[in-house]
């Protein structure tokens, strides 16, 4: 990594250390902020008009707008991309607030604040694909869960629990239904088929694009997943962007079926990587 780092701020590239914000920022203040990210494949944005689409709606949600192009933004990152210069691939992230806040309550959707970063992409062991992972049960509905805010107050909350567990993320559920990990999509199998919560989630662009690759392989149902029913489940399997596809073999203490990666995650895991390869 060279040893400045630039960001893209408010319209400008700047060197990482002379990009400030204001603490009256209300995404500080407040909390009043989304964001989104993606990964680059062979040095390129992978889904990005798909992410800048999930930012634009994640803002309009909480009643913001994102004040540039697609076409200002892409070449914002191409030249964070070439500055930065990272060794492999890197993740970029793009974050909007309501911008300056005069009493910490109102703020001007005409003047939010803007930014993009880039860093080295994080890398799950190897042997977690290859032998399944673990997510740890938590009771929580997100406010907001069409947006992608940036409240990540419960997943950072109980980050030293999902570490001490050995897991990879938390399980939300509530009322006796799931719905998504903290930081991921989630996905069960069950007799063959893919059952995944169809609403009350956030649209997860990795499970769109994968799911959308296996559909003509594999029947995928959309519907209220009970918990009981995850626990029961064949397999199961989450994706997100830093991630990819992930088989999932325990919920807390609970082994899900023999707890091995099963075929239809395996099936899932290789046509996303070669679909991956392909589009990239």
């Amino acid at each position: 990594m060279p040893t400045t780092q630039h960001v893209y701020l408010n319209g400008r590239i700047l060197p990482a250390e002379d990009a400030t914000v204001s603490p009256f920022d209300v995404g500080i203040l407040r909390g009043f902020a989304v964001f989104d990210l993606l990964e680059t494949v062979k040095g390129r944005p992978f889904l990005l008009a798909e992410h800048l689409e999930r930012l634009r709606a994640s803002a309009a949600q909480i009643g913001l707008a994102v004040p540039y192009t697609d076409e200002v933004i892409a070449a914002a990152i191409d030249e964070l991309l070439g500055l930065n210069a990272h060794e492999d691939e890197a993740t970029i992230r793009l974050v909007l607030s309501g911008g300056v806040s005069p009493d910490g309550m109102r703020y001007d959707p005409a003047t939010p604040t803007f930014f993009i970063l880039t860093h080295d992409s994080f890398r799950l062991p190897a042997e977690v694909y290859t032998d399944g992972g673990k997510l740890v049960l938590h009771e929580h509905q997100r406010e907001f869960p069409l947006a992608k805010t940036t409240s990540y107050l419960t997943w950072l909350s109980n980050h030293d629990r999902i570490d001490e567990a050995g897991a990879i993320d938390m399980l939300f559920h509530s009322g006796g239904l799931i719905s998504e990990a903290a930081t991921a999509s989630f996905m069960v199998v069950k007799n063959g088929q893919i059952h995944a919560p169809g609403k009350g989630v956030l649209p997860g662009t990795i499970k769109a694009f994968a799911l959308d690759v296996v559909k003509d392989q594999i029947e995928i149902v959309y519907r209220d997943v009970t918990l009981e029913e995850v626990l029961d489940a064949d397999e199961s399997f989450l994706t997100s962007t830093v991630r990819g596809v992930v088989p999932i073999v325990r919920i807390d203490d609970r082994v899900i079926a023999d707890g091995t990666v099963g075929p239809i995650t395996r099936q899932v895991m290789e046509a996303y990587s070669e679909a991956v390869g392909q589009r990239a």
